[in-house]
């Protein structure tokens, strides 16, 4: 019978960093496990932004992180891990975002984030698709980007590999064993193997191994898509990323195009328990509808890009994102059962959050106080609660539509 210090469910991004970080504080011998290739699923579909601060303060130390992390990955691999240093612009024009814009600023400055307020015709110049005529408040904070998010979850195995932990593909976790109130092992598809330590980051399957515990943690799988335009020059090559929350939309380049995400009026959710095990073979999208939320967004974008109406989009991406009510993570230990650490629910940001999470979730593992405040993480914030009802994942889906 095998036995390691820690094992990890789950090789996405998230997997990926807490066995990196694991490793990179000797946290003994560590097993992560994938039911089938690493980030197959949601990491290799996300947009892959890196945004230091948002409107959501509680995540801005763990995105820093991250941000962080990817350089020191970058020199340790020796390679390009597909990092975009093209800068973040924030554009507001109501009242309530424009306030918001404000606090997004105080926070930058709280977290020495470099962060610029720019006239809305200096923002035109940035971006050349961008009518400025509208925009009463940029702000454009120059260290972020994007970054290719199979390449950073690729990264995070491999540094993790060189330092030990030992990883292993196409192995299913079918249970969570427990003895006396705390975690002793896990039962694969191949056989038994003992743990003190389990931590759950199976992403859309996250609240299923936990419900075999006895606790399903509160979130759902809620759909997140983008579309990509046709390479075309009037998008102005490598320009800034460009948050449009009066629009409710994104963008970022794309190998000479555009990438376009939108936060539609009412988000699809679903019910863990109905999901394939792997994702390739599922759809969150039936049919052509995702061409109708695209036509019902198009009027905001077109106030601040115009040539919406003539972009010929050639490409639509679509996977599952993991949210909660409040919008903010999953992160720490699950009640009444010792060694048992969640680190999921990422609510559309598990990229960005993925070192910070690795982080947390190292110190908790090794019985030592996270350095970055975790408290409006807490697995149990919303009290008993069914994940898989239809009421709850409204609640999450409502989420994503306001995020």
């Amino acid at each position: 019978m095998e036995q390691f210090d820690h094992i990890i469910v789950g090789g996405g991004i998230i997997g990926a960093s807490v066995a990196y970080h694991l490793a990179c504080e000797n946290g003994g011998s560590i097993l992560l496990l994938e039911r089938h290739t690493l980030a197959s699923a949601a990491s290799s579909r996300a947009a892959g932004l890196v945004l230091q601060v948002t409107t959501n303060r509680t995540r801005t130390p763990l995105a820093r992180l991250t941000r962080e992390t990817i350089e020191i990955l970058s020199d340790e691999l020796g390679e390009d891990i597909g990092f975009h240093k093209v800068g973040s612009l924030h554009l507001a024009v109501s009242d309530k975002n424009v306030s918001e814009l404000d606090g997004m600023a105080d926070e930058a400055a709280r977290h020495h984030v470099p962060f610029e307020w720019l006239e809305p015709r200096a923002a035109g110049a940035l971006v050349a698709w961008l009518d400025p005529s509208t925009i009463r408040k940029a702000g454009f904070l120059p260290t972020n980007g994007y970054v290719d998010p199979y390449l950073l979850s690729m990264a995070y195995a491999r540094a993790a590999a060189s330092r030990g932990v030992e990883i292993r593909q196409h192995t299913a976790v079918t249970d969570v064993l427990t003895a006396d109130g705390r975690v002793v092992g896990v039962s694969t598809s191949d056989a038994r193997i003992d743990s003190e330590s389990v931590i759950d980051a199976a992403g859309a399957w996250a609240a299923l191994l936990s419900a075999k515990v006895g606790y399903p943690l509160p979130m759902a799988p809620v759909r997140s898509h983008y579309w990509i335009t046709k390479p075309d020059p009037c998008y102005g090559g490598d320009h800034p990323a460009v948050v449009m929350p009066d629009a409710g939309a994104y963008t970022r380049p794309d190998v000479g195009g555009l990438l376009l995400g939108i936060h539609e009026r009412k988000s699809l959710t679903f019910d863990a328990r109905e999901l394939p095990d792997d994702l390739a073979t599922f759809s969150p999208t039936v049919g052509e509808e995702h061409w109708d939320t695209l036509a019902q967004a198009s009027d905001g974008i077109a106030r601040f890009f115009p040539g919406i109406t003539d972009a010929q989009f050639a490409n639509y991406i679509a996977g599952l994102s993991t949210y909660t009510p409040d919008g903010k993570i999953i992160l720490g230990p699950v009640p009444g059962l010792s060694g048992f650490l969640a680190a999921t629910g990422c609510c559309g940001s598990g990229i960005v959050l993925s070192a910070g999470i690795g982080s947390a979730i190292t110190d908790l593992a090794l019985g030592r106080t996270p350095s970055i405040d975790i408290a409006a993480f807490r697995p149990d914030r919303f009290g008993p609660i069914d994940p898989f009802s239809a009421e709850f994942r409204d609640l999450c889906g409502a989420s994503r539509t306001n995020k």
